[in-house]
């Protein structure tokens, strides 16, 4: 199968559109991951998915009605909360 010359511009300016969308993401997903901070101890908790979080995750700013603060991830453990895989809440302190 033979491309017209307009058939491989258009190719082409679609994948540049993807290549530039596909650098705003990263940037933003590198971007929620260098604010995460490792030394606070509260987390919160949400009820619709059933995880909690570190108050600096990404996620905790799409928590329905805010969530609920535990005192530390033990607690949120056993109210029967498994940890964010996104921000590690059970992971290593700086």
């Amino acid at each position: 199968m033979r491309f017209k010359p307009y058939q491989l511009a258009i190719i082409a300016v679609i994948v540049a559109v993807l290549a530039v969308f596909w650098n705003l993401y990263s940037k933003s997903v590198e971007d929620d991951f260098a604010n995460i901070s490792r030394t606070e101890v509260t987390r919160i908790g949400d009820h619709y998915t059933g995880t909690y979080h570190r108050p600096s995750c990404p996620n905790v700013k799409q928590i329905y009605k805010g969530g609920k603060e535990f005192t530390n991830q033990g607690e949120a453990k056993a109210a029967g909360y498994n940890p964010c895989k996104r921000c590690d809440p059970d992971g290593p302190n700086e």
